[in-house]
């Protein structure tokens, strides 16, 4: 069973500022399905390749995706099945574990009697993928007079032609500005260009039904006595408070101005994504609580795209699986601006013990020495609810 988890992003943020300096060229893309059970090798289509070369307008760069390098040999030592934890190590972690929890008793692992310790040790490989993505969309101001910036001016710039300020590598960020050249004046649309609008509380009448009376012009006083009504006059109508009762507000779209300055609004958006893929060996472990430590790093490196890695199965099936992925969504909108990845070992150590003449096991996993024990004997009721 594999293990990966794509798109880990936090909220992003906006930054950035327009910059004269030309943007980031080379295209690429994130992907968010779960990396495959089975992946054959991956080789880059040719439709991609056209995407990269900016056959479709997505600006050029086909020399990354056409000249990727062979699988990168990556050098390691056999670790796998070094034992990174000693048993006293095991236990202080086990005490340090139920000490941590308010429903566990510390006797099972202050007391208990070590049987064994098994090797577990796995890998992980990890790829993050700076992305951006451009898209216009319309945008409106009140016309205030003045030049107006529209395509006769100049030729409107493409998608990536406009140049901007990128944030630091690796860090969710969002950034929107409008695009030279694309201004034009219409008229307002909500106000049909008059630069007023029908008052919405009392219909445009300039007066409303009066509350006092309930329209009817007469208020009964407590004796059941009808009297007229003082508030409107017997009219049973008041003026708006709306609108003051001209039946009209001004128009909020365009400041009563009756025209608006159209433009296109540019949208960019940095994302870094992450996918993961934890070597599964079955053995009763929940691969997610990996997701809690970090593990001994025996390879990394960064590029504008990062090549497969000749590593043993099945580490670099994922691998190949995760960087498929990231790059066979390039388009027009989306591009990769740097990628980096790495394999680290993370350390797994089963722990079999006896207590009160039963047999139990935890683990021990990663570099903080984390404990997963789901049979601890010494839970409280609470903790068994």
């Amino acid at each position: 069973m594999e293990k990966d988890e794509l798109n880990r992003n936090e909220d992003p943020v906006s930054c950035g500022s327009p910059d004269p300096s030309p943007p980031p060229h080379k295209p690429g893309t994130v992907a968010d399905p779960s990396v495959p059970h089975s992946v054959e090798p991956f080789t880059l289509s040719q439709e991609l390749v056209d995407i990269g070369s900016g056959a479709n307008g997505s600006g050029t760069g086909s020399e990354r995706f056409s000249t990727l390098s062979p699988p990168k040999i990556v050098s390691f030592q056999a670790e796998e099945s070094i034992l990174y934890i000693s048993e006293d190590e095991a236990k202080d972690a086990f005490v340090q574990f139920a000490t941590n929890k308010c429903c566990y008793r510390t006797a099972p692992a202050k007391h208990m009697v070590v049987r064994s310790l098994a090797v577990m040790n796995t890998y992980r490989y990890w790829l993050q993928t700076f992305t951006e993505s451009r898209s216009t969309l319309p945008a409106s101001e009140p016309y205030r007079g003045g030049f107006v910036d529209s395509p006769e001016v100049a030729v409107p710039p493409e998608l990536w032609d406009v140049a901007v300020d990128p944030p630091p590598l690796f860090a969710d960020c969002e950034m929107h500005l409008p695009v030279p050249h694309t201004y034009r004046v219409q008229g307002c649309p909500s106000c049909s260009g008059a630069g007023w609008a029908p008052c919405g509380t009392c219909g445009g009448r300039g007066t409303r039904t009066c509350i006092f009376c309930g329209g009817s012009g007469r208020c009964t006083n407590g004796d059941d006595i009808s009297s007229h009504c003082l508030h409107c006059n017997g009219s049973g109508r008041i003026r708006c408070f709306s609108c003051h009762g001209e039946g009209r507000v001004p128009c909020a779209r365009c400041d009563t101005k009756g025209l608006l300055l159209f433009h296109s609004e540019l949208s960019i958006t940095w994302k870094n994504s992450v996918a993961e893929y934890v070597v599964d060996k079955n053995q009763g472990f929940p691969l997610s609580r990996f997701q809690e430590v970090t593990g001994k790093e025996l390879f990394s490196e960064e590029h504008d795209l990062v090549t497969p890695l000749s590593f043993p199965q099945p580490i670099a099936r994922g691998a190949e699986s995760c960087i498929a992925l990231h790059q066979m969504q390039v388009s027009e909108e989306t591009r990769i601006l740097r990628q980096k990845h790495g394999i680290e070992l993370i350390p797994l150590t089963k722990i079999e013990y006896e207590w009160k003449g039963k047999a139990y096991s935890y683990y021990v996993f990663g570099n903080e020495k984390q404990v997963y024990a789901e049979d601890y004997p010494g839970k409280c009721c609470c903790a068994i609810m």
